[in-house]
């Protein structure tokens, strides 16, 4: 009689276990984290176009970063930081932009604020730009 009384303890735990975490709420989290992610990704796509256009067709220019916080999210294990920007144009006027960018870990520190980065604009649209980690401003 043991084995019956083991077999409805099991089903009694599963039972409560359903009722304490529900599959609904955990398959509409998850569903949530992918649209959330699914958007990052296609606005990650967006800004590497605008960059690409940026590299290939801008001129110089130098933006000084006013705000930078990480999103906690990693790509290639590095972070994705969000950006915010004043971008000096060769006019001389100043133009804030507001961006996500991948940071190789060893270019964090260039996103403090108050620093300088070295970018290129693209003069038909001015809110895409590439940024130039690699050589100081």
């Amino acid at each position: 009689m043991g084995f019956f009384k083991d077999i409805k303890k099991l089903n009694d735990q599963g039972k409560e276990m359903r009722e304490q975490y529900p599959v609904q709420d955990q398959l509409a989290n998850a569903q949530a984290s992918m649209a959330q992610a699914n958007q990052m990704m296609a606005q990650m796509a967006a800004s590497s176009a605008e960059a690409t256009a940026a590299m290939t067709n801008g001129v110089d220019a130098f933006a000084t970063v006013t705000t930078a916080q990480q999103t906690g999210a990693m790509m290639n294990f590095n972070p994705v930081v969000d950006l915010d920007l004043l971008v000096m144009l060769p006019s001389g006027v100043p133009m804030p932009v507001r961006r996500q960018e991948v940071v190789m870990q060893m270019y964090l520190s260039r996103c403090q604020p108050g620093s300088r980065l070295k970018v290129k604009v693209d003069p038909a649209n001015p809110t895409g730009l590439w940024i130039d980690w690699a050589t100081p401003a």
